[in-house]
């Protein structure tokens, strides 16, 4: 997995990020998020750290009770491609690890979002937190590229220079942000050109305001 085009995060940039392991019978699987609640996220969590490392020292590793995917999700068009895990262990806030809200309107087009995650700047792996700024496009413009798959539940985004996310970034927080204390969760990454990560087409997100409704209900 690789954020395309990522600059290093600083410590404490973005404390809402999470990174997950979960372990399956076909091996262990790692993918991204984000704590939207002090009982709600996604399965074993490494929280505050900007680097996968095991001394870092801003790191957390937590475990969590069960995860809930959203009973719509499309595995073949990855439709209500969003999922929540509740956690059961107390988490302590500080400047590493916070909480980010969830959005109250709508996500336009032409809104310039971050993107953050590990993975690399290139073509090999490195354990660095690193981000990217993106901007979204609208739906038509994108369904003129993917087609009718593109439902109002998802956004695309494109990068400068073509970046974005790649595989193994999936789950990731996609937000608006006007420095830490301003920070709005408005995206999960969910998919990417399968023309590859690197190209100038737009890659895929599921749209958090579409969701207010099921992830409250989740975590109430």
């Amino acid at each position: 997995g690789r954020i395309i085009g990522g600059i290093v995060a600083q410590d404490g940039q973005f404390p809402w990020q999470v990174a997950i392991y979960f372990d399956t019978p076909d091996g262990t699987y790692f993918c991204g998020g984000a704590l939207i609640d002090l009982n709600a996220t996604v399965f074993t969590l490494h929280l505050g750290a900007n680097s996968l490392v095991t001394d870092d020292p801003n790191r957390v590793t937590i475990g969590a009770s069960y995860s809930v995917p959203h009973p719509d999700y499309n595995p073949n068009s990855l439709a209500n491609d969003i999922g929540l895990i509740r956690i059961d262990t107390v988490i302590e806030l500080n400047e590493y690890i916070q909480i980010i809200p969830l959005p109250t309107s709508a996500l336009g087009s032409g809104q310039a979002v971050t993107l953050s995650g590990w993975g690399a700047t290139g073509d090999g792996v490195v354990n660095d937190l690193t981000y990217v700024d993106l901007s979204t496009i609208s739906n038509a413009d994108c369904q003129a590229i993917y087609g009718e798959v593109i439902e109002d539940s998802m956004v695309c985004v494109v990068g400068k220079s073509n970046e974005g996310p790649c595989s193994g970034d999936n789950g990731g927080p996609l937000v608006i942000t006007d420095g830490v204390n301003n920070a709005v969760h408005v995206g999960v990454v969910s998919w990417t050109s399968a023309s590859g990560c690197e190209t100038d087409h737009p890659s895929g997100f599921t749209r958090t305001a579409s969701y207010i409704s099921w992830i409250q209900s989740v975590i109430s």
